[in-house]
């Protein structure tokens, strides 16, 4: 109950920031929900493309959420890049370096880790 209730809390901060802010305005909430959108269809491709390609099973279970990990965290980076913002990220985090790395890395380890794993 309490998670829910500050779900709501958050929430209603949220929206009392969208109606008064003055930076915030039709076209940033549009260009934002279009952001958030592809960043929901980039989540939906890569979970399809790991159910269908990787194996099942309890060996490869670890791996395949690593990898999974890694893809959500490659899209958050698209989404910090290109969604609009009222604030500049960290610059690290606005061009491709060691965080992008990390992502990519965790994908690859991730999938060789679940395929190796069945083998």
């Amino acid at each position: 109950m309490t998670g829910f209730l500050l779900a709501v809390a958050v929430a209603a901060s949220a929206l009392v920031q969208i109606f008064t802010d003055p930076r915030i305005t039709r076209r940033f909430v549009a260009t934002s929900l279009v952001a958030l959108l592809v960043y929901a269809v980039h989540i939906g491709v890569g979970m399809l493309v790991m159910v269908f390609l990787l194996p099942w099973g309890p060996d490869a279970a670890p791996g395949a959420t690593i990898a999974i990990l890694g893809w959500i965290g490659l899209g958050g980076l698209g989404l910090v890049r290109f969604a609009p913002r009222l604030r500049e990220p960290p610059a690290m985090l606005m061009r491709f370096g060691p965080v992008d790395a990390v992502f990519l890395l965790m994908i690859a380890g991730g999938i060789v880790w679940a395929v190796g794993a069945v083998r």
